[in-house]
This record gives structure tokens, C-alpha cells and sequence, in this order.
């Protein structure tokens, strides 16, 4: 059950806020170990739901972390919801997937958060607090068997000044691939985490965080439409992702008489290896590789008053960041790939009666490399002032980013125009450049907090955040084989009117999103009883939209295309009288298009797809004593929905429940426990798109059982 509640002091630190959370003028929420545990919440798209309005659908791999929230969000590049660690910052979207042990809270901020957290947290932050040395001494060990042959095996260890967490987790899989007959989503994964901290004197206090997660995977469990009906997985390429991933952090704090100094540097290191079969079906038409190596380093100080009773509570901090990515990302035509997306589109312009061409290679790679290097500076402060029962609050930050793209592209093949040319000729096509861009952003944030009485807060806010912008590459396979095309036919001296594909390096790059957050809330706490409401009104401006080019392409891109508006509502509840516990997360959130004409067709008006209407989250439990031992039984039910899965808003997904379940008898060295997910078995769909005209849908996971033991040493 999602908690509403004041962190304690080691947890506080996880954030970078002046006051404590109740006194905060943005909703919250807070879900702790207890809870991660008996939900089963190991890896973030579990939080969907438990949070109001926080929906991250599983589907593809651990790689996609599609996030979103408050009709904030989108299919690929930066997320909308910053994820810290410890405090400190995961920069790269494809590591937010992970599986979680030894983390004690997972805390959200929703809205905008640009002042203080900068760049990619327009819709909120989430920050994990992993175990501490402080916690005390401990050992710990977690087993876990279910359906797929699933296992999860997990240790912590509190000794000294050091905390050290282990988890491993393997599965065959859930969804069958007809055409390969096996399992196409297996997983392995394995994760170490490793915590020190220690006070050097009465002043200065430091810590060091590093965790390393390297995970194996299949995935891309996509099933095609045909007549209406969704058909099995079947596609005969290969559909992998392998990662390595690493963050060592450092952390400090220096306590003076009157200013407090908080330090953190981080260093960042992922290595990942995406191969997809593109076209999802049994034909041999193109697949792509993508392989990325990505370093980053990130340093911020800042300051704040040491008196914590002061009426003025300022705060000013400086940050920075620079990460360098480089991808080799080839895509490989195949034979049904050439006759049907080159050949089928080069003859329909040639006249039968000159000849036609033909390109006899079996399969040719359009090989495609980028260098992108990204790097951001940020001056902010913020200042909290009280008096009497009201807390205002201001502030304001400066932030510059920068970013370059080398592109280094090439494709080989041959080709023969018959009946004239006796054999086939070999072309070459390159095609390098460089882009650069820079940007700066002025975030500011406004709030009033009034406290109505001892159990009750009113707060309203004005905040404005932003998305980072960037380059696209997914769209270059499609940049060169146009000019491959042209260059060929060029080359037998015959040129096309239309080129297939209409965009080139110098229009791949997108500008930032942007959103100004207005929002007002009340929360309110009687005992036992505990409570949070708010609403908003959200603008954006250039919104950052997936987009095809026209034609049976390969290719997609982010264009600045839209504006958008989001009107919502957010409820969570939590009543815990005794040994009964319930709580509830609702959201409703209408985010509509303002102004969105693609070429084709005007879509003002209708609702952003992806993004549910609906979110809801509910928990009852209770504990039954028996001397010494426990029985823990709780049940749950959760959901989002309507979707609209495309544009027009003509094909919608209905809002489809989901029943879990837990039972645990609970002793005091140890615990057994059964976990039902999605126990009514039902059909979700998880997710929709179209690729060369065909439809494709993603399925939730059908129903898991699983059976776990817990030890304390």
C-alpha cells in the first residue's frame, strides 16, 4: 500500500529539499521495503498504478522504459521522470530497468522539478534509498520460484560501515515464437551493490555507492494483427538484448556553523547489445543491431542554511554533466527486404519496357555510426521562507546544454539493370557529417504552502520543466538507402522525381519539450488516516512526437510536431488502524492535442495516445497473530485505461483491471509466502504500433504464481 509519510533523516538525503516532505508543495509519495516486497516490486514498471498517474507499460526489453505521466511521455529517447539513486542521477534511460533488492523506499515528487533537478523531470523524480550501514547490522536472504521457472535469489548484509546487497534473477520466458518454436523473452540477470559511510569528524560526513547489473535477455514479444485478431509471436531473426551497467558514486556533507555544503560526483558506464528482427514476421525482410557504448560524469555542490529552524531557508547549487555514447547501429536488408522495400520501389518508377533492376546480393548491411556527445550546466537556487502558518517559495535555474553528432554512414551492394548491364556492378555510398546544437532553459518554480490547521495542508504551485532535445538516428538507414537509391539509378543515368524518404541528417535534429505545471492540493492526516489530493493543469509546448516519413519506410524520428494540454486529478489514501491496512492511488488525467497536423491530418482535439485516462491502485490487508508468528493476507487490484493507441484516437484500449494476491505466514527469524499476479489470467494489452503497414501488439504478462521464503540471520 502506498504510503504517505515523512521520510526519516537517512532517507531525506535521498532528495534535495530544504523541508521535509509533509511541508513540500508538490503531491508525494512514498512506498517502503514492507510494501516493494509484498507487491513484488522489483523492477520499475511495478510502480504503475501504486502512484498515481505513473504508468510504464512492460513490453519490448529492459532497454525501452517507456514512461508516462501525466500525459507526459513518449516511446523513445529521454524520459519525463528523473531517477535518482542514493542522490545520485541515472543519466541514461536504457539502465532505469533494473531489478531492485535492498532498497528500503522508492520516494516520487510528481510535477515538474526542473529547479532543482534539471533536465528530463517534467514529470516528476523518483529516488530510491538503498540499505544503509546506519540501518544497523543485518543479514538477509530472499528466495523466490514461479511460474516461467522463474528464480530470484537475494542477500543484504549490513557489517561495519558497509552495506552489500546481491540479487540474482533468471526465467525461461512467458511468450512462445511459433516461428523459431521456443520461448522468445528469457531472462538472466545479475546485480551487486556495495554502500560504505562513515562521519570523519563532527563535521564532515562521507559516503560511496557503486552497483554493477548485467543482465541477458530476450524480448520484442510482439504479436501481429491480422483480421482483428492478435496472432502468436512470430518473427525468425534473432531478438536480444544483453547490458552492462555500472555507477560509482561519492557523496559528502560538511557541516559548518552556519552553511551546510552537500557534494556528489558520480562516474557512469553502460554497455548494452540490441538485435532486433525489425519486421516481426516470419520473412526475411531486415533486422538491426545496435550496439552502444556510453560513458558519463556528473558533479554537483550546493549550499543551504545550517539552522533548520530559520524562518529563510535558501538554498544554491551548481551542477554539471557530460556524457559521451557511441553507436554502431547497422541495418541488414535481407532478400525479402531488397525486393520488396528497394527493388519494389525502383521499378514502379522505371517503364517495363527499358528493363528493370536487380540487386542480386542475398543481403547487404547499411551500417550506420554516431558518436553523440551531450553536456549540461546548471546555476540554481531556491529559497523557502515561513511565517505564521504560510510558506512561500521561489526559485529559479539557469540551465545550459550542449550536444554534438558525429555520423558516419555507409552501405555497399551491388546492383545490375537488365537486360542491358551482362554483370553486376558494385556501389558504394558514404555519408559523414557532423551537427551541433546548443540550448539554454530558464526553469523557475513558485509555491504557497498554508497550514490550515495541525492536520491539514493546502499548497498551490507554479512550476515549468523540460525534456532534453537531441539527434535522431533511428532515422538514417532511411537517409542513406534514398541516397543509395538515387545514387544508383544516377549512375545508369535515369533520376527519380520523388525520393521515398523526404528528410535528411540536417532536419534529424529536435528541440527541447517544454511544460509549465500549475497545480493546487490539499493533504490532510488524522491518526491512522492519511490522505493527498491535488489537481493540475499542464501546458506543453513543442511536444516530442515519435513520426514516420511517408512511404513504406524503416525508419522513425522525434519531431517537435505538437502543443498539447493535460487536465487531471490525483487521489491517494491510506488507513491503518491496527493490524488492518488499506490504501488506495487513483488519477484521471484528460491530455488532449491543441495544435497537431501532421500533413495528413489535423488531430487537434483528440487524446494524446498511450497516455490511460485512468490509473488505479488498491490494497487491503491484515495481519492475525498467533504468540510469536504472523499471518499476513493481502489483496490488490490495479489498472489503466482507456488508451488511445494511435493519433486519429479510432482504435482504443479499454480499461482491464488486474487481481494480486498474498499470503505469508511470518516467524521471527523467518518468512513464507505465496504471490499471485494477475491472478483472473487476464488478456492485457500492453502495447500497440504499426511497422511497413502491419499492426503489432504487446501483451502484459499473463498470471504469475510464486513461492518465496525470507530469512533474517
Amino acid at each position: 500500500m502506498p504510503a504517505v509519510d515523512t521520510l526519516e533523516v537517512a532517507s531525506v538525503t535521498a532528495l534535495k529539499e530544504s523541508v521535509t516532505l509533509e511541508r513540500v508543495a508538490a503531491p508525494y509519495s512514498v512506498i517502503r521495503a514492507e510494501q516493494l516486497h509484498k507487491s513484488g516490486t522489483y523492477r520499475p514498471n511495478s510502480l504503475s498504478g501504486q502512484i498515481p498517474g505513473l504508468h510504464i507499460p512492460d513490453y519490448g526489453t529492459s532497454m525501452t522504459s517507456t514512461i508516462y505521466l501525466r500525459g507526459l511521455g513518449s516511446r523513445m529517447e529521454n524520459p519525463v521522470l528523473g531517477l535518482y539513486i542514493d542522490g545520485i542521477p541515472v543519466l541514461d534511460k536504457n539502465a532505469y530497468d533494473f531489478d531492485w533488492e535492498g532498497f528500503t523506499s522508492a520516494t516520487m515528487l510528481r510535477g515538474p522539478q526542473g529547479t532543482l533537478y534539471g533536465r528530463n523531470t517534467m514529470g516528476g523524480v523518483l529516488a530510491l534509498q538503498s540499505l544503509s550501514p546506519s540501518d544497523g547490522e543485518r543479514r538477509a536472504l530472499r528466495l523466490e520460484y514461479g511460474s516461467a521457472n522463474t528464480v530470484r535469489a537475494a542477500a543484504s548484509f549490513v557489517f561495519g560501515h558497509n552495506a552489500l546487497t546481491v540479487n540474482f534473477r533468471r526465467s525461461d520466458g512467458f511468450f512462445w515464437n511459433s516461428t523459431k518454436n521456443a520461448l522468445c523473452d528469457p531472462y538472466a540477470g545479475l546485480s551487486l551493490r556495495w554502500k560504505w559511510e562513515r562521519a570523519l569528524d563532527e563535521r564532515l560526513f562521507v559516503s560511496n555507492v557503486a552497483w554493477v547489473n548485467l543482465s541477458r535477455e530476450g524480448g520484442f514479444a510482439y504479436g501481429q494483427v491480422v483480421d482483428g485478431e492478435r496472432r502468436d509471436v512470430a518473427y525468425n531473426d534473432e531478438g536480444s538484448y544483453r547490458r552492462l551497467s555500472a555507477v560509482e558514486g561519492f557523496r559528502l556533507r560538511w557541516s559548518g556553523d552556519a552553511v551546510i555544503f552537500d557534494g556528489n560526483a558520480s562516474l557512469q558506464l553502460l554497455l548494452d547489445d540490441m538485435r532486433m528482427d525489425q519486421d516481426y514476421t516470419p520473412a526475411s525482410i531486415f533486422t538491426l543491431r545496435q550496439r552502444e557504448r556510453s560513458g558519463a560524469a556528473t558533479a554537483e555542490l550546493r549550499a543551504r542554511r545550517a539552522d533548520a529552524g530559520a524562518a529563510w531557508q535558501p538554498q544554491t547549487g551548481f551542477f554539471a554533466m557530460y556524457r559521451l555514447n557511441g553507436s554502431h547501429s547497422p541495418v541488414t536488408f535481407k532478400r525479402d527486404g531488397i525486393e520488396q522495400l528497394i527493388l519494389g520501389n525502383a521499378n514502379a518508377h522505371i517503364p517495363a519496357e527499358i528493363g528493370y533492376l536487380d540487386i542480386p546480393d542475398e543481403s547487404f548491411p547499411v551500417v550506420s555510426d554516431f558518436l553523440i556527445g551531450t553536456w549540461n550546466a546548471a546555476l540554481f537556487h531556491e529559497s523557502v521562507y515561513n511565517t505564521g502558518k504560510w510558506q512561500l517559495t521561489a526559485g529559479l535555474r539557469l540551465d545550459y546544454e550542449g550536444g554534438l553528432m558525429d555520423y558516419d554512414c555507409l552501405t555497399t551492394l551491388h546492383y545490375q539493370f537488365l537486360p542491358y548491364m551482362k554483370e553486376a556492378k558494385a556501389y558504394s555510398q558514404p555519408y559523414r557529417g557532423r551537427l551541433v546544437h546548443h540550448r539554454v532553459e530558464l526553469l523557475p518554480k513558485v509555491s504557497v504552502l498554508y497550514n490550515a490547521s495541525e492536520h491539514v495542508k493546502l499548497y498551490a504551485a507554479a512550476t515549468r520543466g523540460y525534456r532534453a532535445g537531441g539527434f535522431n538516428t533511428q532515422i538514417f538507414s532511411d537517409i542513406l538507402q534514398n541516397k543509395m537509391m538515387n545514387g544508383v539509378m544516377a549512375d545508369m543515368g535515369v533520376y527519380l522525381d520523388r525520393p521515398h524518404v523526404s528528410v535528411s541528417a540536417d532536419n534529424t535534429e529536435y528541440n527541447p519539450e517544454t511544460a509549465w505545471n500549475w497545480e493546487i492540493g490539499l493533504r490532510t492526516r488524522f491518526g491512522s488516516f492519511k490522505a493527498e489530493v491535488n489537481a493540475y493543469y499542464i501546458a506543453v509546448r513543442n511536444q516530442q512526437l515519435t513520426v514516420f516519413p511517408p512511404g513504406q519506410n524503416t525508419g522513425r524520428m522525434m519531431a517537435n510536431a505538437a502543443r498539447s494540454r493535460s487536465v487531471g486529478t490525483e487521489a491517494q489514501l491510506e488507513w491503518r488502524p491496527g493490524d488492518f491496512r488499506s490504501a488506495v492511488a487513483w488519477s484521471w488525467c484528460d491530455a488532449r492535442f491543441i495544435d497537431y497536423n501532421d500533413g495528413q491530418a489535423d488531430y487537434s482535439g483528440n487524446r494524446l495516445p498511450y497516455v490511460p485516462l485512468h490509473t488505479l491502485y488498491a490494497n487491503v490487508g491484515y495481519s492475525f497473530h498467533f504468540g510469536d508468528s504472523r499471518l499476513d493476507l493481502d489483496a490488490s487490484v490495479r489498472g489503466a485505461g482507456p488508451f488511445a493507441w494511435n493519433e486519429a484516437n479510432s482504435l482504443e484500449e479499454p480499461f482491464r483491471p488486474r487481481f494480486d494476491a498474498r499470503i505469508g505466514l511470518a516467524f521471527p527469524k523467518w518468512e513464507l509466502f505465496v504471490r499471485g499476479e494477475n491472478l483472473a489470467d487476464t488478456p492485457v494489452n500492453a502495447f500497440y504500433f504499426k511497422s511497413m503497414g502491419n499492426e503489432f501488439i504487446a501483451r502484459s504478462k499473463p498470471r504469475i504464481l510464486t513461492l518465496g521464503i525470507n530469512v533474517k540471520f
